[in-house]
């Protein structure tokens, strides 16, 4: 019989510690200012969007939240966001909460001032593209859009008669 899997427990990091791109971060902050939106689905039914400007004492950046998370950003209140993504959207970083992250309610965190001055979201990022050779594209033999190999199977058509 296996033994059952320990849980580890969550390492908080700091609001300044924050990267473009990192996934999985769990962090403290307290929710600044909130600005509240609903979109309409295909379907018809609508859907909750909240960003909100959150932080610690060491920075604040800007925070999306869809659906239940949304409710959950409330001026003024102490949250937790678990396992959570930074994204970069339209040159400026922002943190958000995918299926897989939660947004908790967390009133003994101890933040007692926001640092709004200091906001990573204020920060423009570039997106640079980096050409590799050799690898994927319509060049060389290999890969891409099969680069005139005849399609998924070889060459089935040519030369049969179809």
């Amino acid at each position: 019989m296996s033994k059952p899997t320990q849980l580890t427990k969550p390492v908080f990091i700091k609001a300044k510690q924050l990267k473009p791109g990192q996934h999985g971060y769990n962090v403290y902050l307290r929710v600044e200012d909130v600005q509240r939106d609903k979109a309409t689905r295909a379907d018809g039914s609508t859907l909750e969007i909240a960003e909100a400007l959150c932080g610690d004492e060491t920075a604040s950046v800007r925070v999306r939240a869809i659906g239940d998370n949304a409710s959950k950003l409330i001026k003024g209140k102490l949250i937790a966001i678990r396992n959570g993504r930074s994204e970069v959207f339209k040159e400026r970083m922002r943190l958000e909460i995918d299926r897989w992250g939660r947004i908790t309610d967390e009133p003994n965190a101890k933040i007692e001032t926001v640092n709004v001055k200091d906001n990573l979201s204020d920060i423009e990022y570039e997106t640079k593209f980096v050409k590799v050779s050799g690898r994927g594209g319509a060049g060389g033999n290999r890969g891409g859009n099969r680069g005139g190999r005849g399609g998924r199977r070889g060459n089935a058509r040519r030369g049969r008669g179809y």
